[in-house]
């Protein structure tokens, strides 16, 4: 949706186009960021790094992940999403096909499998974890 705000008196053309429930990209004249909104007393949170400087009343936090410095093939998120299941453990020996965990999105459980077969040497997130696509979840060896 594309709206017109005005700010202190300087036009500024928004727009928003929602990628799931809770992500959307957001672009100021011209200038893209993509924002996640949590529920929790409403707060928003940086996706990825946004090319404008976004001011809000409410509170902004960035999401880091720790960097996982592990050995192995990466099993990384199609798309953006919440974690929702851990299926497996670090350890675990699986097959290719077989199902690890699951990202919601757009109100959708999607199950992410893995691509070959091996052992889980590092899971990199937490159920309840939110994200990006290209973040990495799961490491084979």
């Amino acid at each position: 949706m594309k709206y017109e705000v005005r700010v202190s008196g300087k036009k500024y053309e928004v727009e928003v186009k929602e990628i799931s429930p809770s992500v959307f990209e957001v672009e100021v004249n011209g200038k893209k960021a993509t924002i996640e909104v949590e529920e929790v007393g409403v707060k928003l949170k940086k996706v990825v790094k946004p090319e404008v400087a976004v001011k809000e009343t409410k509170e902004v936090k960035e999401v880091k992940r720790e960097e996982v410095k592990v050995e192995g093939n990466a099993i990384t998120a199609p798309m953006a999403g919440t974690v929702t299941k851990i299926l497996k453990s670090e350890g675990d020996e699986v097959k290719a096909g077989e199902t690890v965990l699951i990202i919601e999105a757009m109100k959708m459980e999607n199950p992410i499998t893995a691509p070959s077969d091996g052992v889980i040497s590092k899971i990199a997130i937490n159920e309840g974890d939110k994200v990006a696509t290209g973040d990495a979840l799961v490491y084979l060896s």
